[in-house]
């Protein structure tokens, strides 16, 4: 049934190609989201983890940062300084992501109930 629908799909009315179109555009909107929110989900990790190896370091224990393909050496407490602003960052812009996740599958629900809408009754209502 599905491959008869894309086959008519030129016979839509183009207000149901327009709302395709905008639900495949929401689609590939949460994919992009997903796939940044788990990358900074990958990094928050990274840091916490490097928080705890660095909180359980003795205070005089040499540290060393990367920064591109070279290591330097830095006091422990910079450190936990820049790795708790980096972990901050991280954390509110996840909180910012899932925020944006869940308006853009709330959309998607929207439209795709109007889209079935549409397509069982094509666009009319009942009378």
């Amino acid at each position: 049934m599905s491959l008869s629908m894309s086959a008519n799909r030129g016979e839509l009315p183009p207000s149901v190609r327009q709302q395709l179109a905008r639900f495949q555009q929401l689609q590939q909107t949460l994919n992009v989201i997903l796939a940044e929110r788990q990358r900074l989900e990958a990094e928050l990790l990274e840091v916490k983890d490097a928080l705890e190896a660095l909180e359980k370091s003795p205070d005089d224990a040499l540290v060393y940062k990367a920064v591109g393909p070279v290591l330097i050496q830095s006091s422990k407490q910079k450190l936990i300084e820049e790795l708790n602003e980096k972990k901050e960052l991280a954390e509110t812009r996840l909180k910012l992501l899932e925020k944006q996740e869940q308006r853009t599958r709330e959309q998607l629900d929207s439209l795709q109930k109007e889209l079935r809408q549409m397509l069982s009754g094509s666009g009319q209502a009942p009378t």
